[in-house]
Parts: C-alpha cells; structure tokens; sequence
C-alpha cells in the first residue's frame, strides 16, 4: 500500500473496511500547517496573525476525526510566518504529536524559541529522524547548530537561508567562541542539504562526532563547500551543486558507482 500514490490510496479507502483501515494511516501520514501569504492586491487577513487560532480550529476538526489519536501523522510542515510562534508551538494538538519523523519549520525565530524548547518541541526529539528549517531567523550559526543538536537522531538536515534577528542575510560567529557539544555524536548518515551565506559549513564540521552524509545538495557559493565534501568523502554517493549565473539556475549532479571489484563493490 504504501508504494501508492495518493489518489489511489483514497480510491482503495473506499472500497472496503479492510482497504480503509490499510489506507487510512498512510492517506493521513502529512499534516500541513500554512497560511498563505495574500497577493499584492489582496487585503491582509487580520486572522494571519492570530495563526494559533487559526491552527487550533483546524486541528480540532481533524482530532474529532479521530486521525491525531491514532498516532497517523508522521510528517509535519508547520508555518511560522504569522502570529505568535510560541502559542502556536504550545497547542496541545501539536504537543501530542509524539509519532513525528519528518519536521519542517518555515520562519522559525530561534532566538525566541530555544529557551523555551522543552515547552514547545520536546515531543518531537525520541522519534525524529530528519529536520527542515527553512529562513529561520537567530542570533549566529552556533545558536542554529545548538537547536539542531536537540534532536539526537537526525539522518537528514536540511538549512534553508537562516538569516539574522532583525532578517539581514547570512550568520555570524564570535571570534573565539565554541559551538555545541552534544552528549553524543548524531547519526548525520542521510541528507544534507544547504542554502545560504555564512559558516554553515564550518558549524557542521565543529560538530563532535563528525558527520558521514551520502547525499549532499548545496549552493556553489557556500564558503567551505570543499572542505565538506572532505570530510564526508567515505560516505558520499550522490553530490548535487546548484549554481547561479545571470539569473538563470543550472545543477551538476555527481552520483558514486563503485567499479567492479573495487572494495565499495563487496
């Protein structure tokens, strides 16, 4: 069932009891909160940023359907663009997400987030697997890195534009200053994907542990691009470099296969 695209899982969902009960957990497995941005010529929502209640209506409608109960949802796409994000994040429909191995957070302001961690995302950190922050807005790389390191068992990481408090591009480090020791290296064995300006690299590599990716997609322009492909080069399969050249984007895609009777081929 599960190698189904959606339209046919549903089809299937309604042919029988049994279809139902196979179907269900996977037709509801993607739970998505967003509020889309209004076009240039439409009035701005007064309720976008009242995004809590917003939330909490649709997530009340979809726990009277039973599908929160039952543990289905295992990937979350929560939007922070509006309202107040430490009300959102402390919904108790969200809080009880306890099954959730996919994260996706668009503007999250880390810097008001992190010292309440434990009220807001605590739930997520025994089954996480693989973590998207998206123009996450916080004081400097180590802070990012700090927040990552909360979720001991990412495989896949993807950074997308973090940018400063006050939304300038690129992160800073204090000269001198030490990034995050977790009390146990990450596995970091999956995805890794990265876009934007500053040390975003060079945070990684000062991870204890080290970090073995097997694929890595990333801007050209990223500073330290060569030394990570370095440190991951026993472990990378698959190398994505996107690259910018007046206005028009190009990828170059380098995939590993090992030759035969090479020691990767055993």
């Amino acid at each position: 069932m599960r190698h189904n695209d959606l339209q046919t899982l549903e089809s299937c969902s309604l042919t029988s009891k049994a279809f139902y009960s196979a179907a269900r957990p996977l037709i509801h497995r993607r739970l998505v909160l967003r509020s889309m941005f209004p076009g240039p010529h439409v009035p701005r929502d007064p309720t976008l940023e009242k995004a809590n209640v917003r939330y909490a209506h649709y997530l009340s409608a979809t726990e009277k359907l039973g599908l929160l109960r039952y543990g289905y949802v295992r990937e979350l796409d929560l939007d922070l663009s509006f309202g107040k994000s430490e009300d959102v994040l402390q919904l108790k429909q969200l809080r009880a997400l306890e099954t959730v191995h996919t994260l996706t957070i668009r503007s999250l302001p880390l810097h008001e987030v992190l010292p309440i961690f434990d009220r807001c995302l605590s739930q997520f950190v025994p089954t996480l697997r693989s973590l998207s922050l998206k123009e996450t807005r916080c004081e400097n790389a180590h802070k990012l890195m700090e927040f990552v390191c909360r979720f001991p068992h990412l495989d896949d990481l993807e950074l997308t534009d973090p940018c400063g408090p006050k939304h300038e591009h690129g992160l800073a480090v204090a000269p001198g200053s030490k990034g995050p020791q977790p009390q146990q290296p990450l596995p970091f064995g999956g995805r890794l994907v990265l876009q934007g300006f500053g040390p975003l690299v060079q945070s990684l590599l000062d991870l204890p542990g080290g970090i073995r990716f097997h694929t890595i997609e990333a801007r050209s322009h990223l500073k330290d691009l060569a030394k990570l492909l370095v440190t991951c080069s026993s472990t990378l399969e698959v190398l994505t470099i996107r690259c910018f050249d007046n206005r028009e984007s190009s990828a170059l895609s380098l995939k590993h296969q090992p030759t035969k009777g090479s020691p990767a081929d055993g």
